[in-house]
């Protein structure tokens, strides 16, 4: 597969795209501002249990108490998509019984905090290295899901089970496919000394405190991302390249040094591969397909709705290829864009209704092996009764959208404001209330240009008639700097100082 990996070192934060086929399939940002805290293991200190729910809060030292599931399970990625007879979801966590407010335990943290929620641990702790994963309370081994071959699966338990520590897991990731003995067992060496570190810090601190950090987003890229797939990774800082460099080598990986370049082009690396727009695209609502068709995906707190619909596509045959067409694009490109928009949760998916059971299984099918490329779990859960396909995909951090956008100052959040035929209505229902209440001989209000320009047509007969009707003057001015859903009383009282003062309102 042709897979780049571009990563761009900035003032603020860093970025790292991945590309692969030509497309652009992941985007990873990390901001200085940004408490990353996935990954990190701490000592936390117990300060409520809630039964009722399972569930205990903890405190990390972070701004929000941590959650804890009492009957949680492993969550990374490369414990979680393993296979059910090779990795139990067994814990160390104490029993429900025994777990008490003040007591102190080591976490590790899985999904960091989404407003309103603090962020989620786990006790069962996992060490990521280049080809395991350690996990020190968990005396299970494991292959990676997206290692497939049944005779490498063999080989690799093999080894694991050779140089598996007792009461300790371990994991073959999917970087150890080929490995020999030689090269995993420095892995495994490293992990083991990181564990002692962390235990003899626990033994020294008192909670809540920081025992472990993860690495940052350019070297989690080089330790998990970085496979034989990978035909080069770029990167625009002479810095953090030489670092790279020096990673490495330290990993035993001097082999993949030659993979790694130093962006030296005049335009950002970003713009130069035309990542800026791709970003820019992945934020909208609608995404076309190559048939003309089109997705609409609607993120909500709750779920994300994603529509199919056949757009400008018209087929050349008859419409049940038209649709099917269609359909198994559609399958391809949202798989790809949940990858993408790393969008998590509930997922429904509202395909173009199909007639034949046979297209169903087909796109269904489709849908499957497009979700393989994905690291991160996703499950298609079933097809309801009204044909729509329901999908829940893991989710650890914040989705592209919350991570770049945030809530409209006009709208709220919901997307949509006050039209201008209702706002227009709004200011005739005022009109008719202050001429009621005051004696006032002119008022004046200000609205949006555009609630003016819906004012100036039947409504303006309205606003005549309710000028006779009361024997007052009125005037609307517009401004530009006025919510389009707002209506200001700028003056009401004697018919010469309300001109006065509209004049200086429109000079200005």
């Amino acid at each position: 597969m042709n897979k780049k990996v571009l990563i761009d070192i900035g003032l603020t934060e860093e970025r790292a795209a991945i590309i692969e086929g030509g497309r652009l399939v992941e985007i990873h940002i990390e901001r200085i501002e940004d408490d990353k805290i996935v990954g990190n293991i701490y000592k936390g200190r117990v300060i409520n249990v809630l039964p009722g729910i399972e569930a205990a809060f903890i405190d990390i030292g972070t701004e929000k108490n941590a959650f804890l599931h009492i009957n949680n399970e492993p969550m990374d990625d490369e414990i979680s998509n393993l296979k059910e007879e090779e990795a139990s979801s067994s814990t160390s966590l104490p029993e429900k019984k025994k777990v008490k407010a003040g007591q102190e335990l080591i976490v590790q943290v899985v999904k960091e905090a989404i407003n309103p929620k603090g962020a989620r641990v786990t006790t069962t702790i996992s060490l990521p290295g280049r080809y395991l994963v350690l996990m020190p309370n968990n005396n299970n081994i494991g292959i990676s899901h997206r290692i497939e071959g049944e005779t490498e699966r063999e080989r690799l338990k093999k080894i694991l089970q050779q140089i598996k520590i007792k009461d300790m897991g371990l994991i073959a990731r999917t970087a150890a496919w080929g490995k020999d003995l030689e090269e995993i067992l420095p892995d495994l060496d490293l992990l083991i000394r990181l564990w002692e570190k962390i235990k003899n810090r626990a033994d020294r601190v008192r909670a809540p405190m920081l025992l472990h950090e993860d690495l940052s987003l350019t070297y989690r890229i080089i330790r998990d991302l970085f496979t034989e797939e990978v035909e080069e990774i770029l990167i625009n800082s002479p810095l953090e390249y030489e670092n790279i460099l020096k990673f490495l080598d330290s990993l035993s990986l001097s082999n993949l040094i030659a993979r790694v370049s130093l962006y030296q082009g005049e335009k950002p690396i970003f713009e130069q591969y035309n990542i800026e727009k791709e970003i820019e695209k992945a934020l909208q609502k609608k995404v076309w397909l190559k048939c003309g068709g089109y997705l609409v995906i609607d993120q909500t707190e709750a779920l994300t709705v994603i529509d199919v619909n056949t757009g400008k596509f018209v087929g050349k045959q008859d419409m049940r290829k038209t649709i099917l067409k269609t359909n198994l694009q559609a399958a391809e490109e949202l798989a790809l864009q949940l990858r993408l928009r790393d969008i998590g949760g509930i997922v429904v998916v509202d395909f173009i209704d199909m007639d034949f059971q046979e297209d169903r299984e087909k796109v269904i099918k489709k849908l499957e092996e497009s979700l393989k490329k994905d690291k991160t779990k996703t499950n298609i859960v079933q097809t309801t009764e009204l044909g729509l396909v329901e999908l829940t995909r893991k989710r650890a951090r914040r989705d592209l959208e919350n991570m770049l956008r945030t809530s409209c100052p006009y709208c709220g959040g919901t997307g949509r404001v006050l039209s201008n035929e209702t706002v227009g209505n709004m200011v005739l229902r005022r009109l008719e209330e202050l001429c009621k209440t005051t004696r006032a001989e002119a008022i004046l209000l200000a609205v949006h240009p555009q609630v003016e320009l819906n004012l100036s047509g039947p409504k303006m007969l309205l606003i005549k008639q309710l000028e006779k009707e009361n024997r007052k003057s009125i005037y609307i001015v517009s401004s530009k700097d006025i919510h389009m859903e707002k209506i200001e009383v700028v003056a009401v009282g004697r018919l010469k100082e309300v001109k006065k003062i509209k004049k200086m309102v429109q000079k200005d």
